[in-house]
C-alpha cells in the first residue's frame, strides 16, 4: 500500500507542482503591488484546492484504468484490474485528502495574510 501511495504522490505532485509554477509567475507578474499578487495568489491557490476536493470526490466513480497511476503500475508489472481497482481509489484518494489539506492551509495563510496587510495600509 505505502508503494502505491507513493506513485499515487508522484502523480498528484507532478500535477500540483505545474499548477504552483503557474501561480508563482502570476504571482510575480503582480509583484509590483503586494496586496493584489496576495490576492490572486490566494484566489488561484483557493481553486487548486477546489479541484483536489472535486478530484476527491469523483474517485468512486472513476476507472483506474483509465489513470495514470495505472500506466505507472503497467509499466511495472500487469496488475489484476478487479481487485486492484479499489485497492488503487484507497491509495489516490488517501493522497489526494493529505494534498487537498495542505493546499486548503496554504490557501487560507495567504488570504489571512492579504487581510492583515489589508486591514493594516
Amino acid at each position: 500500500m505505502e508503494r502505491l501511495e507513493a506513485f499515487a504522490d508522484l502523480v498528484i505532485r507532478r500535477a500540483c507542482g505545474f499548477a504552483s509554477l503557474a501561480i508563482l509567475l502570476v504571482m510575480l507578474s503582480f509583484s509590483f503591488q503586494l496586496l493584489l499578487a496576495l490576492r490572486a495568489g490566494a484566489i488561484l491557490v483557493t481553486l487548486v484546492w477546489l479541484v483536489l476536493l472535486v478530484k476527491l470526490a469523483l474517485v468512486p466513480r472513476q476507472d483506474m484504468r483509465r489513470s495514470e497511476l495505472w500506466l505507472m503500475l503497467a509499466d511495472r508489472h500487469a496488475p489484476d484490474a478487479r481487485p486492484m481497482q479499489a485497492v488503487l481509489r484507497q491509495a489516490y484518494a488517501t493522497r489526494l485528502r493529505w494534498h487537498a489539506d495542505r493546499a486548503g492551509a496554504f490557501a487560507a495563510l495567504l488570504w489571512g495574510i492579504y487581510l492583515l496587510l489589508r486591514l493594516i495600509g
